[in-house]
């Protein structure tokens, strides 16, 4: 009987184990998000400078200081890559969304991003050629994920 209880217990804890470790991989959760997500879409010839293309996401759009409004960016896409999905996960409020080509390797960029933000330049380049996509806002709610496609030419 001992045997069964132990059985069943760990049947139980295994089973929680799994259903914890699917819902944590879930853009969800354990509880709801609010964020971006989409397609980042890039056409054309990659040059050979752009070493990955991302989307930034800026509390205020001032692109001469973008790395004090720097708030997030989306997993970066490499050379050779023309489709992406992305997730940003932010907090309620107003986010501008600016497609920008790293000039390091992506690597590089996150382990030196902190020394980056400190000498207050980042190595990147804005591929948006449409303003008005950069001028306008993205207004992310509680538990609301707004959908944003990009694509980037070359």
């Amino acid at each position: 009987m001992i045997w069964l209880a132990r059985s069943a217990a760990g049947l139980l804890i295994a089973y929680a184990v799994v259903i914890m470790a699917v819902s944590c991989s879930l853009k969800d959760g354990l509880g709801p998000v609010a964020g971006v997500e989409g397609e980042l879409q890039v056409s054309g010839e990659w040059p050979d400078s752009i070493k990955a293309v991302a989307l930034l996401v800026l509390d205020d759009v001032v692109l001469d200081d973008a790395v004090d409004h720097l708030v997030s960016f989306s997993d970066p896409l490499m050379p050779g890559d023309t489709l992406g999905s992305y997730f940003v996960q932010l907090r309620p409020g107003l986010y501008y969304l600016v497609a920008a080509g790293l000039t390091v390797e992506p690597a590089l960029f996150l382990a030196n991003m902190e020394t980056y933000t400190a000498a207050g330049d980042i190595p990147i380049v804005i591929l948006d050629e449409d303003l008005s996509a950069i001028a306008t806002p993205v207004f992310i709610r509680k538990n609301e994920v707004v959908q944003v496609n990009r694509t980037i030419s070359f």
